[in-house]
């Protein structure tokens, strides 16, 4: 037996992190995106990845070394039910490991929920890290946004009958 640690090498080259590696993932799979380049509050010019499904606005960019992924759900709740939307972000954080749910004043009358997760690039990320982070934090923020639904159907105002007879 040797007492030399064995070498683990990763499943695919580690490689910087880009939003363009992140769009490569989107075309093999064959989702819908688009890239925006942005002004930062900085002054800078940045680049946000948007994509979104029928409950779901996600944007994902690259800050300080970090691939922020954070969403937005359709649904908002009355600013009368902040302390419920409290206990229900509270409840979701506790019993889930991700995404982190919040909430904020959307305007005068309405809370949004937002979802978001964060991983530090600073040392790059294999393909099949970088797809396994962004495909499970997509379904991790949809799966997160579903439980809302769940709990208030009655804030699901997008859904209906689609049937063209």
């Amino acid at each position: 037996m040797s007492s030399e640690e064995p070498n683990i090498v990763p499943d695919t080259p580690v490689e910087d992190v880009t939003l363009a590696r992140v769009a490569e993932i989107f075309d093999d799979k064959q989702l819908v995106y688009r890239l925006e380049e942005v002004d930062t509050p900085d002054g800078e010019q940045g680049t946000i990845l948007r994509t979104g499904f029928s409950n779901a606005a996600i944007a994902m960019q690259i800050r300080d070394n970090t691939l922020v992924i954070d969403s937005l759900w359709r649904g908002a709740f009355p600013t009368t039910q902040g302390p419920q939307v409290l206990m229900l972000t509270n409840q979701w954080n506790q019993d889930n490991f991700a995404p982190t749910l919040r909430f904020f004043d959307s305007n005068a009358e309405e809370l949004a929920v937002s979802a978001f997760r964060e991983l530090h690039v600073g040392a790059g990320a294999s393909r099949n890290q970088l797809d396994a982070f962004v495909m499970t934090t997509i379904d991790a923020i949809l799966g997160s946004f579903e439980w809302i639904e769940q709990k208030h159907p009655e804030l699901v105002t997008w859904e209906g009958d689609h049937s063209h007879d």
